[in-house]
């Protein structure tokens, strides 16, 4: 049986020489199979590496990223402890503040009480409160704790807000710069030292003309010449709280004009029941008098 071939003629570049090639049909099939093979195989390979380089890639990436989270997590734990003594600074900077407000003497005269209230909005079970911290917890606290300095702080404010008010409308500085000639009380009567009687205010030794000056803001509701007194000046604090200045030489204000503290209302003179130049000053409550010497700082 004779044997079949396939003839393949090569023609050379630049040669006129023809060459034949005869391979017998199997030897070609075979190539052809191996060829189709070898093609299907390279692409595979291929493909393996391409996504072998995308996982070497993505690993990179990963790793990269890993790294990354790392250094932010190192950030945000060094951030939150610095924040952590910021707040306690300001925790301590707030007692302290808020110690002083309570304890203010002057605005303690008015009424500022302020109800003790509060408690958690969030339900912590008894197993998150004894669970390991981590960072996620720890800027939760912080958070937690910043919250509550802005509550307490706003309150605060109101409060100090209400006691500066109560501050403006207390008599708390002199009307004059002087000595004090007689104090409040008892006293032997200055025109007749036989008799005594009940001094309602605080004699200041001053000069005539002399500057008063207003103890605290409030209304004028009076400034004229009244008996004893001479020329008289009352203000209006407010809460039932009044002032007096008496023997004036002459008044700076008038009547249902408002007044701040340490306004010039009026000066220094002898009008009235008087020896000598001085002011005569008081202070009541609910028309009441009392000692003026409880409300001036010392000096």
């Amino acid at each position: 049986m004779a044997k079949s071939f396939y003839t393949f003629i090569v023609v050379p570049d630049a040669s006129s020489r023809l060459r034949k090639l005869k391979l017998p049909v199997r030897v070609a099939h075979a190539l052809a199979v191996i060829g189709v093979v070898s093609f299907f195989l390279f692409v595979a390979l291929g493909f393996s590496y391409m996504k072998m380089a995308f996982k070497a890639s993505d690993y990179d990436k990963l790793q990269s990223e890993n790294t990354t989270l790392k250094i932010q997590k190192k950030n945000l734990e060094v951030a939150a402890v610095k924040l952590g003594e910021k707040l306690s600074n300001i925790e301590y900077l707030f007692a302290d503040i808020q110690n002083l407000v309570e304890n203010d003497s002057v605005a303690k005269r008015g009424t500022l009480n302020v109800p003790g209230v509060g408690g958690s909005r969030v339900d912590y079970t008894t197993s998150e409160l004894l669970g390991p911290a981590n960072l996620k917890d720890g800027i939760d606290i912080l958070k937690d704790r910043t919250t509550e300095m802005e509550s307490q702080l706003t309150l605060l404010q109101e409060l100090a807000q209400k006691k500066a008010s109560v501050r403006r409308i207390t008599p708390t500085i002199w009307p004059v710069k002087g000595h004090i000639t007689s104090a409040f009380g008892k006293r032997n009567d200055p025109f007749n030292e036989e008799a005594t009687e009940v001094h309602l205010g605080m004699d200041m030794s001053a000069l005539f003309g002399t500057q008063v000056h207003s103890p605290a803001d409030g209304t004028i509701i009076y400034a004229q010449r009244k008996s004893a007194y001479g020329n008289l000046i009352i203000i209006d604090h407010g809460n039932g709280l009044t002032t007096r200045m008496g023997h004036l030489s002459r008044f700076n204000v008038k009547v249902g004009q408002h007044v701040r503290k340490n306004d010039i209302v009026g000066y220094v003179g002898t009008s009235g029941r008087s020896t000598a130049p001085h002011l005569h000053y008081e202070v009541r409550m609910n028309d009441r008098p009392v000692n003026p010497k409880n409300y001036l700082p010392r000096g």
